[in-house]
């Protein structure tokens, strides 16, 4: 922390000294959050602490978070800006962290944005920065919300699903006739150094805004070009490097919503991927996968204004025998969360949770008291295709199914698709117009596919999480 005032400190006194010295700077801003965050994490492992075998994988988990910005904007002139944001995650406690990365500060965003450039309709932002288009279903982390590269390189941030790192190292064009919005962008998602191995993102995105109906619609392209020499490997997608195999994918999708009558809003997004999956191993793969999501929330005019939402989300899954085309939907750089416990658990390619699944969620908000929002959350969780051939084949190894979160040996499961179901609850309250509190707490109860064969080596432990937080921006 002493850390981060210092850096506060310097960067506000050398945006002070700057204005007199260079003409071209007409303002800066100085701003922030602080977000201190308790986590207890009980039985993330789904099985009962008698068979655990990795002594680093414990039943309970509980730790303090702190997680801080300090962000300067700078305005110039003929439309030029700069922005520049430093952000620090770390546990309690580890200032003297023995490989140097326990509280290190980290640059998240540094951008420079040019508007009018070179043409009226056309803005330009070049350097680190947030991407994120509609719901974030295909775009909005660069390492999905599930884990943080900080998880893989630095070691900073164990709880990867509540990182605040969401820029992309790119370069972005902004074409705006509105209300035609059309989105062209380059992204450098992993440098490895060596000819032919880098990973590339390409894409183009199409938004418009209808007068009637608060309607807008989506239509986009996004380009993975993978290029590496790795083949496929699920238990490790959550490290940026081997997020995908030597491949070149293409997602096409569109997405749109509405108001079609008052208090009424729908939402639905649909999506395909094909493409070279993997052009790396003996047998070629191709891609060939699909998602789909339709949402809808309904605001009841009375009391406490509750809004009640219902949603099903699904993503093609890979059968465990993996011929033919590769099936399995690849998250890309998703950033939703269908339950917070499953979302951390059962992260990754052909899991359950962004991949290989069908997802229903029915939920609802109020607000009891001034300033203070209640929500109530239920998921089920269904595979698309099952993890096991057969019940005789029962033991199932984390690693061919890509649940890059969890440790543990080995998962007894069987041909069932009833993967389980998460009731989340959550209390947010805004203490000041700056200052929000938060505790909420999650349980996931696994289903019928962890009994194992004929309900023997059961992975039916609950797990279960409770955050409590409070957020502080100025």
């Amino acid at each position: 922390m002493k850390r981060l005032i210092t850096l506060c400190v310097v960067l506000t006194a050398i945006a002070l000294a700057a204005a007199p010295v260079f003409a071209e700077v007409q303002n800066v801003k100085v701003s922030g959050d602080i977000k201190t965050t308790g986590v207890y994490r009980d039985n993330y492992t789904l099985v009962a602490p008698d068979r655990i075998k990795d002594d680093t994988n414990t039943v309970h988990d509980n730790r303090i978070v702190t997680q801080a910005r300090v962000r300067v904007d700078a305005d110039l002139t003929d439309n030029v800006s700069a922005t520049i944001r430093y952000l620090t995650e770390y546990y309690w406690d580890t200032q003297d962290n023995t490989t140097s990365t326990g509280d290190d500060v980290d640059l998240d965003l540094a951008n420079v944005t040019l508007k009018e450039a070179f043409y009226g309709p056309l803005t330009v932002t070049i350097g680190r920065q947030p991407l994120r288009y509609g719901n974030a279903f295909i775009i909005g982390d660069p390492d999905t919300n599930t884990t943080s590269v900080e998880q893989a390189v630095d070691g900073d941030l164990g709880y990867g699903d509540i990182s605040l790192r969401k820029s992309f190292d790119a370069l972005r064009a902004i074409l705006d006739y509105s209300p035609l919005t059309v989105d062209l962008i380059y992204a450098k998602i992993d440098e490895i150094g060596l000819p032919k191995q880098d990973m590339d993102l390409y894409g183009a995105n199409a938004a418009y805004d209808f007068e009637n109906y608060d309607a807008e619609a989506e239509a986009y392209i996004f380009w993975l070009d993978g290029d590496t020499n790795a083949a496929p490997a699920p238990a490790t997608q959550g490290i940026r490097n081997d997020f995908y195999p030597g491949s070149s994918v293409y997602t096409v999708g569109a997405r749109g919503s509405l108001t079609p009558m008052d208090n009424l809003n729908v939402l639905g997004e649909f999506a395909v991927q094909k493409g070279d999956y993997d052009t790396v191993s003996a047998t070629k793969q191709d891609q060939d996968a699909y998602a789909f999501q339709i949402a809808g929330d309904y605001s009841l005019q009375m009391e406490w204004e509750p809004v009640v939402r219902v949603g099903y989300t699904h993503y093609s899954g890979e059968s465990r025998e993996d011929d033919g085309d590769h099936e399995g939907w690849l998250p890309l750089f998703e950033d939703q969360t269908h339950g917070v416990v499953a979302n951390y658990i059962l992260g990754g390619v052909n899991g359950g949770q962004n991949s290989n699944a069908d997802i229903l969620n029915i939920g609802a908000t109020a607000e009891p008291i001034e300033d203070m929002a209640v929500s109530i959350d239920f998921y089920n969780f269904w595979l698309d295709k099952k993890l096991v051939a057969t019940d005789n084949n029962q033991a199932s190894t984390h690693s061919g199914l890509g649940w890059y979160n969890l440790t543990e040996a080995t998962y007894y499961m069987n041909t069932s698709d009833e993967l389980g179901y998460e009731v989340d609850i959550a209390l947010n309250y805004d203490y000041t117009e700056d200052v929000k509190m938060g505790l909420s707490a999650g349980w996931f109860v696994p289903g019928k596919a962890f009994e194992g064969a004929n309900g023997t080596n059961e992975n039916s432990e609950t797990a279960s999480q409770v955050l409590a937080t409070i957020d502080v921006a100025f």
